[in-house]
């Protein structure tokens, strides 16, 4: 072996083992391979960690894979049928329980990370793979508790040059994108208020019953591993085929119902739109508070500062779950059935509905406006966006974590605050507490983290 190999060698294995001793330490430091790899060979692929290969998952991978420069160098998911399913698939990925042997021992060995995980991993992976510095997609919502909201941001603001995408791929539909413009250009005059409503909330495909207790713990199949499932959860759920794989949504300490599930596919459009503030108040009308798993019915007022660019010196968003429509008298506008899963936003000149496929319909004096323009717009690609910012080719990206975080700040604020019924919380945005409620700082901010799996501190 010669000395020029020897000392590639010894360099190798030098960085590998600063870089698992960083990330032991959770403050791993990657140097930019991909540039690097770049800078020397235009065919470099962008090489992807996919955390959870189910469900969703799929959409991703097939999003991707269709572009040149991506390729899947490892996959990891706590269910060995998915991943054996998904390697034929992708026979040259290496397969993995366990996330974090990628990080220990393969490092060097891929770029990004996509999350596709239940709610309460979020934080922990995300984090570590910023302060790792591999690019990141998460999905939606960002993340599980307020506090992981300051986790975020605390290391992306340590990680300027990482690239990151929320899955929030509704937003690059061209209606969604149109009525943006129309909102931001002013076309219906200055917001007013809003009014956001989802699904109900009742036991289906991705959501169990509301209010209901844990149910009883059925036998792990063999193929699960169930104790990386529960990962982040100091108090383990029991394995049952009502949480997973999809019902996990409707449980208090893994999913957020449907307001927090659904809120940033919803409530997008306003930080788009506007230059929304920080909100400052929520409350929370509901039948009963949360217990195990989410409450239904809830009716939650988010209140923000007005001012400058809005109609009032307040803002307010009405944010709705079980199809609860707003009262469309006392909104001046012909009485309407609408489905599930709407936006809609009144101005002082114009009201716009919007759904979540970027179906649009405005009205002005409270009467449906059938020639209003719509403005053209440059079509977008969600996922290949993201893939081209990594690469060096700067593309605008809809939801990088800087604002997706703020959107399912608001989502958030109103899930938590149905184990508060009727009480207003004032929120402290910069601190990251409430100003007037001890007992809901004390329970409804963070959660105690099982020992391998707390988010990275910045």
């Amino acid at each position: 072996m010669s000395s020029h190999t020897r000392s590639s060698h010894s360099q190798a294995a030098s960085r590998r083992t600063f870089l698992k001793q960083g990330t032991a330490l959770g403050a791993a430091v990657a140097l930019p391979s991909l540039t690097m790899r770049a800078a020397a060979n235009n065919n470099s692929k962008v090489r992807i960690l996919h955390v959870g290969v189910g469900g969703i998952g799929g959409m991703q991978r097939g999003q991707l894979r269709n572009h040149p420069k991506v390729e899947f160098a490892f996959l990891s998911d706590v269910d060995t049928n998915a991943l054996k399913n998904v390697g034929r698939q992708l026979p040259k990925a290496k397969q993995f329980s366990d996330y974090r042997e990628v990080f220990e021992k393969h490092l060097d060995e891929f770029d990004a990370v996509i999350v596709d995980t239940p709610d309460h991993h979020h934080a922990p992976m995300m984090t570590r793979a910023l302060a790792a510095g591999k690019h990141v997609y998460g999905q939606k919502p960002l993340v599980h508790q307020l506090d992981e909201l300051r986790q975020i941001r605390e290391v992306l603001a340590r990680r300027p040059e990482l690239h990151t995408q929320m899955g929030n791929q509704r937003a690059c539909f061209t209606g969604r994108m149109q009525a943006v413009e129309i909102l931001k250009r002013g076309q219906l005059g200055k917001p007013v208020e809003a009014h956001v409503w989802t699904g109900t909330v009742s036991r289906g495909h991705y959501f169990d019953a509301p209010w209901r207790e844990l149910p009883p713990a059925k036998p792990t199949p063999a193929h699960m591993n169930w104790k990386l499932w529960n990962g982040p959860l100091q108090k383990p759920m029991p394995y049952t085929d009502d949480i997973a794989p999809r019902r996990w949504r409707s449980y208090w300490e893994t999913g957020g119902g449907q307001l927090a599930d659904w809120g940033c596919h919803l409530i997008d459009l306003l930080y788009f739109a506007f230059d929304m503030p920080d909100p400052e108040a929520v409350v929370t009308n509901t039948m009963r508070p949360s217990n195990d798993s989410h409450s239904a019915y809830n009716q939650s007022t988010i209140t923000y500062p007005g001012g400058k660019g809005f109609a009032r010196d307040k803002f307010v968003m009405y944010y709705n779950d079980s199809g609860i429509n707003p009262s469309w008298a006392s909104l001046g506008l012909p009485h309407m059935r609408e489905g599930a899963n709407r936006t809609l936003v009144v101005c002082t000149e114009g009201t716009l509905l919007l759904e979540p496929g970027g179906g649009m319909k405005i009205f002005r004096k409270g009467k449906l406006v059938n020639n209003e323009p719509k403005p053209k717009v440059a079509p977008r690609h969600h996922w290949h966006d993201w893939v081209e910012n990594i690469l060096g080719n700067k593309k605008p990206l809809w939801t990088p974590f800087g604002i997706g975080s703020r959107i399912t700040e608001p989502a958030l604020l109103a899930t938590k605050a149905t184990r508060f019924p009727g009480q207003e919380l004032r929120w402290d945005a910069k601190n990251y507490r409430f100003t007037n409620h001890e007992q809901a700082n004390k329970t409804i901010l963070k959660r105690n983290y099982a020992k391998g799996f707390e988010p990275v501190s910045a």
